[in-house]
């Protein structure tokens, strides 16, 4: 067994490293189609896959330049993972990209939102990176006001991929009036190559 290492903290979560009690949930949501809608895995999603996954993560070197890290997302008043951030530093640039996923059964509470704008603020205003990015589906509407919910804002289209950004230091949304954004609903994003 791993011990759970705290990252940061929010009124209702706990983002922190993931340990091997993660497994049963993580591989719960990662087998779901509804979740696996915006993300880059397939379902049925292999159990042994999953076991490896929440190994790496637990035990694997975290915030390394050009390799995503996974944080686990909890609630403070019931422990157990309800979904997960991804944290890419960019190895030539003062950059990271973001990602999160909320299991199903937790959409609507606004955890999505309350944990990306955590990590956001974390990784700007204690780690002093200078921007970071965000990537989600045009359509994923739940997503898209996480993002807005971070201070984030659309920059760029790549296809059917929406490219979001927010600099250190400022609220671009000011720049942007129609950037503001409402609460989620719940969902997913991230790109597609996260692991």
């Amino acid at each position: 067994m791993t011990e759970a290492v705290e990252i940061l903290r929010t009124d209702r979560l706990v983002v922190r490293r993931f340990t091997f009690d993660d497994t049963e949930a993580f591989h719960g949501y990662r087998n779901d189609a509804d979740v696996a809608r915006w993300q880059g895995w397939e379902t049925p999603y292999d159990r042994a896959v999953a076991e490896q996954l929440v190994a790496d993560f637990a035990t694997g070197p975290a915030f390394v330049a050009g390799m995503w890290t996974q944080l686990a997302i909890e609630r403070i008043v019931a422990p157990g993972i309800i979904g997960d951030l991804g944290i890419r530093l960019e190895a030539e640039e003062p950059t990271a990209e973001l990602g999160f996923t909320i299991a199903r059964a937790h959409w609507g509470n606004g955890y999505g939102r309350e944990a990306m704008r955590a990590i956001a603020d974390f990784l700007l205003d204690d780690v002093e990176l200078d921007r970071v990015v965000a990537i989600t589906h045009r359509d994923n509407i739940a997503s898209i006001k996480s993002l807005h919910h971070a201070k984030m804002i659309p920059v760029a289209v790549d296809g059917d991929e929406v490219v979001y950004y927010r600099p250190r230091g400022e609220d671009p949304r000011h720049r942007n009036p129609q950037a503001a954004g409402g609460d989620d609903v719940g969902g997913s994003t991230g790109p597609t190559t996260r692991p």
